[in-house]
């Protein structure tokens, strides 16, 4: 019901709402997947922090007391501008590094000796250095050209030349953190972050579902509906942790081994999206429902049949079996909570039939025009969770169809 809404980032919020949201989303995380849980899911990022935190001490160490050089603190800072949260993309992340660089010291060194150390020096300086940014595609806030550029035109030839020598220390020094020491995958982190976000709609669609049982009014049915919109942006944070798993093993001699799951985590987060739709249109329905839009009769209807409410309840166990099949685990229990999915989404089915069968003809036409779109998300639902369904991928291998050759 809400296909027409425009997906996609959360306009508008101030870096102070990011920082809220980022912290309520770490304490659901920590709710959800419990201490060791999410210490697990984080493992990736402390690794980090210490690899990047001993890089920058050896670059240290070597550009004062081997190298010798005057700056030496510029070896660390070429550590911190390589390193990224992949191996893949701290290698890309190095060559441009280094390459602004050199086109700055360069640009500096020609400009200065052409027109001399002056303001229209700068102002070129300044100018190319950004148009060049843009020409070369870098990052936006990549600025290593006109940055490098101005330092030279203001220290000297000298430094140009110790800055590129400390930059290729520090850029060499993370590609070999990042590469040999324990090489982050993420591949854990972006199932945790599925795993979460699958949790979560279970817990709004059993909280709707016990809503629907008593006397449920606007305000409630606008909770969920706001509730369910915050998972929706969720999402988009979840497709990134698993882009970023698949990114994480590019450079990886083994990274074959990771395929299987890795595919188990992308089919899954798409699977997760698609249900998550489906459920902020039953959100947006009742509200409609409550609030007469659409010529619908308002509160007068709120007492829906209530197989409605076993179905949702059945929705609720489908979402939440997923996320433990997507939490990993042995065979055994991945057996068992496939067996439980199945008799959810074989409950929800049942339901289903009930509820059609309990809707009084007499009802008003815009009154069954909802509940045949209410029918139709449930139904949606159950078929994206399906292990013979769109998204078998989703599902650890022994679970799936055989693939054909």
């Amino acid at each position: 019901m809400e296909s027409g809404e425009r997906r996609g980032r959360r306009p508008g919020r101030s870096p102070l709402e990011r920082i809220a949201a980022g912290m309520r989303l770490a304490l659901d995380q920590l709710r959800t997947l419990g201490p060791g849980g999410w210490l697990q899911m984080e493992k990736e990022a402390f690794v980090q922090t210490a690899k990047v935190t001993g890089a920058c001490l050896i670059a240290w160490w070597l550009a004062a007391a081997v190298l010798r050089v005057e700056l030496p603190v510029l070896a660390p800072i070429g550590v911190l501008l390589t390193v990224s949260a992949t191996a893949y993309s701290t290698v890309v992340r190095a060559v441009q590094q280094v390459g602004a660089v050199i086109v700055g010291v360069t640009a500096a060194s020609g400009l200065t000796w052409l027109l001399g150390p002056n303001s229209l020096t700068l102002a070129v300086l300044v100018v190319a250095g950004l148009v060049l940014t843009r020409l070369l595609t870098l990052p936006a806030q990549n600025v290593q050209i006109p940055i490098t550029a101005l330092l030279v035109f203001a220290l000297g030839n000298t430094y140009g030349l110790e800055r590129l020598i400390d930059l290729l220390l520090g850029a060499g020094l993370g590609i070999a953190a990042n590469l040999l020491v324990f090489p982050p995958r993420y591949v854990e982190q972006a199932a945790g972050e599925v795993c979460a976000l699958s949790e979560e709609m279970s817990g709004l669609c059993d909280d709707m579902a016990q809503g629907l049982r008593g006397a449920w009014n606007e305000d409630q049915a606008r909770d969920w509906l706001d509730r369910a919109r915050a998972l929706a942006h969720r999402l988009e944070s979840t497709r990134d942790a698993a882009d970023q798993a698949s990114e994480s093993v590019r450079l990886s001699l083994r990274r074959h081994r990771y395929k299987p799951r890795l595919r188990q985590v992308a089919e899954a987060a798409t699977c997760v999206d698609h249900a998550c739709q489906q459920v902020r249109g039953i959100a947006r329905g009742l509200v409609d429902l409550v609030a007469g839009a659409r010529g619908l009769p308002g509160e007068a209807a709120a007492a829906l049949p209530e197989p409605l409410s076993r179905e949702l309840e059945a929705v609720s166990r489908v979402f939440a079996a997923f996320a433990r099949i997507q939490a990993g685990g042995d065979g055994a229990d991945d057996e068992e909570q496939l067996r439980e999915l199945r008799a959810a989404l074989h409950a929800g089915e049942t339901f289903q039939h009930q509820l059609a069968g309990a809707l009084d003809p007499a009802d008003q036409e815009e009154l069954w025009s909802l509940y045949g779109a209410l029918l139709d998300d449930c139904a949606r639902i159950r078929h994206e969770f399906d292990p013979a369904g769109p998204h078998r991928a989703a599902y650890p291998r022994p679970q799936q169809e055989a693939e054909p050759r």
